[in-house]
């Protein structure tokens, strides 16, 4: 199998998270998200691709006091009404940028006015960039991908300067530049589509400690208004419906079939699996954040260590899991079994050959073996936290400007390189973010790396993904060959073609609040 890696950039980018908004001195500030932020988050909405507060999840968030709605607009242009009619006196920014050619210069960059006029604010910023950026970024665009134009790239490379020079966090847009790895701007001010912004205001929420998820307004006939709040009460709570939201099946056994097995070894393992699976979505929430601040100057090995030390309790978590799941099975398969001889792990090479493929049909282990790949990378990882310390650090983001990325070196862990495992297809490089990186140093060779947010939120979406598909297959399916098989295995029990059932309204809320992707 040959396996392709871009050269020199990165292959694919998790987005990049608010940068903390702290007021301190930069020298010794603490490193978010050790402390609550003192102001709301900033979205700037690019109202020329958005004339409208959209449909969907992202437009009931408008109105919070933690939010900061900034409208973007180009110079000249009017204010959409729709916008004017939800946001009360919303910052307008008004970018003076129309093409590179009709730009003012600096030196090797274009300039242009960020013209801010209304009550709350009157002000003039310079924002810039450098064109020719966008030309390499055309030239080194991922191959496959749609394409994108050197217009959309320079107005992405504006609206993010202006962006940046005005303090905004991220910019809501449905422009094709959005969340493009290939587009090196979105290391500036993040951009994000409307869906995407609604998993950046829930990571913000928890980074936040508020467990105020929704706030529902509206006005009553004959005057007044009410107002309708709902709040997870804890953040403990918050990661606990939004992990189970992910999870309908492992939801199912942790809150009704194991209560009601009467088994209490059954019920400690699945709340044993539970608390770590949220406890690892913790960590991946402090590891987003700690990259959050700026990976340059006297600071930047304190980030690397934080996110690093993040990472470590997020595998550390999932392998936990793994393995009580893992050999909970087995005592499930035969309750007679010595619990001290069957400790086999859920991620261990030869779980689905040895164990799973003899229970039940191919056709049904199809997503499971899909996803164990996944969980093989998280314990050759395990395996180097116990041996050593994970070789993360920087590594230049591109073959050209200064941008660095935090990663992983896969070379420095051989198990994981191309080649190495027949496990690991494009697929699996391709969403753990592996590139092959420019030298760090001069007339040093190229390094095999993995992006360590991407890899970071690959794997905590398919390793919980993995623990619902291991569920809802022992669930579903009674075992062919178990002499003593225990009662919750196959008792889910669907007619023929039965279609599986619509995830509910607060079920899709709460999986949007969290950003796993679907691996």
């Amino acid at each position: 199998m040959t396996i392709t890696l871009p050269e020199g950039q990165p292959n694919h980018r998790f987005m990049r998270y608010v940068r903390p908004p702290i007021k301190d001195d930069e020298d010794h500030r603490p490193l978010y998200p050790l402390r609550p932020a003192t102001r709301p988050l900033r979205l700037g909405i690019d109202v020329a691709t958005i004339p409208a507060p959209p449909d969907g999840t992202f437009s009931t968030f408008l109105g919070r006091e933690e939010l900061d709605i900034q409208l973007l607009v180009p110079r000249g242009a009017e204010v959409p009404d729709a916008w004017a009619r939800v946001l009360q006196d919303p910052l307008v920014r008004q970018i003076g940028f129309t093409t590179v050619e009709e730009a003012s210069r600096h030196l090797d960059t274009v300039e242009f006015g960020v013209a801010t006029d209304g009550e709350r604010e009157r002000s003039r910023y310079s924002a810039h960039f450098f064109p020719v950026y966008q030309q390499l970024d055309e030239q080194l665009a991922t191959p496959g991908a749609e394409p994108v134009t050197l217009a959309e790239r320079n107005r992405a490379a504006a609206y993010a300067a202006a962006s940046a020079a005005v303090g905004i966090d991220a910019i809501v847009t449905t422009a094709p530049t959005v969340g493009r790895c290939d587009v090196a701007d979105n290391d500036i001010v993040v951009s994000v589509t409307p869906d995407d912004a609604v998993a950046l205001i829930g990571h913000y929420l928890r980074m936040t400690s508020n467990p105020v998820v929704q706030v529902r307004r509206g006005g009553l006939v004959g005057g007044g208004s009410w107002e309708q709040t709902e709040s997870t009460a804890t953040i403990e709570n918050f990661y606990d419906w939004g992990v189970g939201a992910r999870m309908p099946y492992f939801d199912c056994l942790h809150l009704i079939i194991a209560p009601r097995s009467g088994d209490s070894d059954v019920v400690a393992a699945v709340n044993s699996i539970r608390v770590r699976l949220c406890r690892a979505t913790r960590a991946l929430d402090q590891l987003l954040a700690v990259l959050s601040n700026p990976i340059s100057g006297k600071r930047s090995a304190d980030v690397v260590e934080a996110a690093a030390e993040a990472f470590d309790r997020q595998l550390l978590y999932l392998a936990a899991a793994f393995d009580i799941y893992g050999r909970r099975f087995l005592l499930l398969i035969d309750s007679t079994r010595d619990p001290k001889k069957f400790r086999l792990s859920l991620d261990a090479g030869g779980y689905i050959t040895d164990h799973l493929a003899r229970e039940y049909p191919s056709d049904a282990l199809v997503e499971v073996e899909r996803l164990h790949a996944y969980a093989g990378v998280c314990k050759v990882l395990r395996n180097h936290i116990h041996d050593g310390i994970l070789p993360v650090d920087q590594h230049p983001g591109r073959g050209y400007g200064s941008t660095k990325n935090i990663a992983l070196n896969l070379d420095a862990m051989p198990e994981l390189l191309p080649g190495a495992s027949p496990n690991l297809t494009q697929a699996h490089y391709d969403s753990l973010g592996v590139w092959r990186a420019d030298p760090v140093e001069v007339f040093g060779a190229r390094t095999t790396v993995a992006d360590l947010a991407t890899a970071a939120v690959t794997l905590m979406g398919a390793g919980s993904g993995l623990i619902e598909a291991f569920t809802k297959l022992i669930l579903r399916n009674k075992p062919m060959v178990a002499s003593k098989p225990h009662s919750i295995l196959g008792c889910v029990q669907g007619q023929p073609g039965e279609a599986e059932p619509q995830p509910h309204p607060r079920e899709l809320f709460y999986r949007s609040l969290f950003a796993w992707p679907d691996i």
